[in-house]
């Protein structure tokens, strides 16, 4: 079972759904860090992640940010809601916005099962 770190960037992410981050075939993914920076000199109004679970096809709401300030970041894995999130294979993490676009960060740990 072999470990790989790695920094996933996705640049522009916009108010379409863009898929930022697919768990690989015979693989583990455990998430520490999905962090989000406005790129724009406004504030944006919201900010969507969701998974879509592989095995069912069906996308769930992770979580939803309100009211990021201009140039500010935000991360979504913090606090008492949640630190670590995974991911099994074929399962996908999506992000949106409302208004304007942002930068994504995903700092994910791939355990390979093979």
């Amino acid at each position: 079972m072999a470990n790989a770190y790695r920094n996933v960037w996705v640049a522009d992410a916009t108010t379409n759904v863009t898929t930022v981050y697919t768990c690989p075939t015979e693989t583990v993914a455990v998430i520490k860090s999905i962090s989000a920076y406005n790129t724009h000199a406004t504030a944006t109004p919201d900010w969507t992640l969701t998974v879509t679970q592989s095995s069912s096809g069906t996308d769930f709401i992770y979580k939803v940010i309100s009211s990021v300030p201009a140039k500010g970041k935000k991360e979504f894995l913090e606090g008492d809601e949640s630190t670590l999130l995974i991911l099994e294979e074929g399962d996908a993490l999506k992000f949106t916005t409302t208004a304007t676009s942002a930068n994504i960060s995903v700092n994910v740990l791939q355990q390979d099962r093979t």
